[in-house]
């Protein structure tokens, strides 16, 4: 500074008579310190000064009683500390512990301990984190913006559909060409098609949720509307067999004239939905017959009706099976009982997990056990996506609803195996305590991780043509996690839980919150901009599909429009709400 001034000294010096004043001398030095881009530098204090914002925390934030860590890119052995937003008081100090894993050197810091409601961010040296808040009801907000997600995702005539009305002409039967009045449900991700398969994650997610939320809650009373819109829809796709339609739309993603008899009525694909998607229908019927009885006993009886019929013929001989469809059928039984309080169900719940039992491995001398196998006739392992691991879900529900049953001791180590061997081992194998989406048995899927004769991943592998992101995965375990560690009273179990929901919103290397208008760095939504138009717009509190990964299996943030990542489709979001609904309950 010193020497900028004399130097403006010395060109004032040169310009006569009134130029030369001090005034004026203030006034030019004002303008060459604020020129953008000038080269002066001061030894003072910046003007402004970027900001590290590379502590990783959830942006939304914890309950009182959650597992809560703080993650950092690099090896860090420092202090963090815990600020309170409004007074600036240092309210927690910790400690980073360096860990390096599956996606390289992070650290990683504690502040579990710590349970006092209020608004916070964490800072360590030059480094802080987004800011975020500790209460009770944290979650509530963001449940809240997934109810609306769903309304604004109707297909008929609704007074919330982002373009309703739409749809009206729906549809025209594939096996013998009638008209079928099949309008209603939900619109499923970013495009017009409803899926049976995917728009059913809707029921049972924001069932639990509703049955999760105190009986005081507001926002219940929102939640039950949006499930009898829903289901409406799927009443029509039941065959009288009893079973479900597969879809409408699904090769006709495109809006319609909504002019039954026209040339661009859709198809409903008349061909049984696959076994698992059966089942979560007898589940979603059941909670539904369950939670609206007080309210109206006729619409109760239609939906356990419906549930009865569809559970009949999906227990009927030659169907397929495999621990993905036992786990979903052990679901259905559950919520079939504990609506009916029929003891048939109780006692088929019981068998499918003996049948389970016999799919699951054993640990090995090295390297993993507990998950599952394909079939009795095959060693892969059982692995998928996006149906959630109700295989692990169910049994701890079987503990929790009959807790004296003799095969008690046998259930709790299987969701032991599960827990401890397959899901918490791989959680600790990376800094942010993700678990894996699967094993491979024949050959190195990308990435050369071995788990004693296994091969894993944590990702879909990007070469293939069909291949999303986790977070439906993640969610679902998290799910798993903390039911099992209720019954097994392991708080780690309950930790691992919380990271799966923390990588959703945010604690993942991109700093990237995966629910939109959620937290900050959302990723570029995708827009389906070929196959129809107005594309689905901006939908607040949707769940996108979740981070991908490269051949390599390290995290993939995609920049460009893409549906792998940042889509958002219903499972994603019903087991979101879900985790979060548990979560509250802590």
């Amino acid at each position: 500074m010193e020497k900028i001034s004399n130097n403006l000294n010395f060109m004032l010096a040169k310009i006569p008579g009134i130029l030369n004043s001090t005034f004026l001398k203030v006034l030019v030095l004002s303008f060459i310190l604020f020129i953008p881009g000038n080269t002066f530098k001061s030894s003072g204090q910046r003007l402004s000064r970027d900001l590290n914002v590379d502590l990783l925390v959830n942006q939304v934030g914890y309950v009182p009683q959650a597992g809560k860590t703080v993650v950092t890119k690099g090896t860090r052995t420092g202090k963090f500390e815990v600020i309170d937003l409004v007074t600036q008081n240092v309210v927690y100090s910790g400690t980073f512990k360096p860990n390096t894993g599956d996606f390289g050197e992070y650290s990683v810091g504690d502040f579990t301990s710590f349970t006092q409601e209020g608004h916070y961010y964490i800072k360590s040296d030059t480094l802080r984190s987004y800011p975020f808040a500790i209460s009770k009801e944290i979650y509530q907000s963001p449940m809240k913006l997934i109810v609306e997600y769903f309304s604004h995702q109707r297909c008929g005539a609704s007074i919330s559909g982002y373009l309703s009305p739409c749809h009206l002409d729906d549809g025209i039967r594939q096996d013998n060409g009638k008209y079928q009045d099949v309008t209603g449900g939900w619109h499923d991700a970013s495009d017009l098609r409803k899926w049976v398969e995917a728009t059913l994650y809707t029921v049972f997610g924001l069932g639990k949720t509703y049955e999760l939320h105190d009986i005081a809650n507001p926002q219940r009373e929102k939640i039950l509307e949006e499930l009898k819109w829903g289901n409406e829809y799927f009443f029509k796709m039941q065959e009288p067999q009893g079973y479900l339609m597969n879809n409408i739309g699904g090769n006709e993603n495109r809006w319609t004239d909504s002019e039954i008899g026209t040339k661009d009525d859709r198809i409903i694909r008349t061909n049984p939905v696959n076994m698992i998607s059966q089942f979560n229908f007898v589940t979603s019927e059941a909670i539904m017959a369950r939670i609206i009885k007080a309210q109206d006993v006729n619409y109760s009886k239609k939906c356990l009706d419906a549930a009865v019929k569809c559970f009949n013929w999906s227990i009927e001989p030659d169907k397929e099976t495999g621990p993905g469809i036992i786990g979903a059928s052990i679901q259905a039984a559950i919520e079939m009982y504990k609506t009916t309080n029929q003891d048939i169900y109780k006692n088929f719940a019981v068998a499918q997990a003996a049948e389970l039992k016999k799919l699951q491995a054993k640990k090995q001398e090295v390297g993993v056990g507990g998950f599952f196998y394909t079939s009795l006739s095959s060693q892969e392992p059982y692995k998928h996506i996006w149906w959630g691991c109700f295989e692990f879900i169910s049994l701890c529900d079987l503990i929790e609803i009959f807790p004296d049953h003799k095969d008690v001791p046998i259930l709790k180590e299987m969701i032991s195996d599960y827990a401890n061997q397959y899901l918490s081992f791989f959680s600790q194998r990376n800094s942010f305590g993700i678990i894996a989406y699967g094993l491979f048995s024949k050959q190195d899927p990308g990435g050369n991780r071995k788990a004693g004769n296994y091969w894993y991943r944590y990702f879909m592998q990007p070469e293939l043509r069909w291949y999303v992101g986790i977070n439906a995965n993640i969610a679902s375990a998290g799910i798993g996690l903390l039911k099992a560690g209720r019954i097994l009273n392991d708080p780690k179990l309950k930790a691992i839980a919380q990271k799966q929901l923390d990588w959703i919103l945010g604690v993942n290397p991109f700093n990237s919150s995966t629910m939109i208008q959620v937290g900050y760095n959302n990723p570029v939504r995708f827009i389906n901009g070929g196959e129809f138009r107005p594309p689905v717009p901006l939908l607040t509190g949707a769940v996108m599909n979740g981070l991908t990964g490269d051949h390599n299996d390290q995290p993939d943030l995609i920049i460009k429009n893409n549906w792998q990542q940042s889509e958002y489709w219903t499972p994603m979001v019903a087991f979101t709400s879900w985790l979060m609904a548990e979560i509250s309950n802590i």
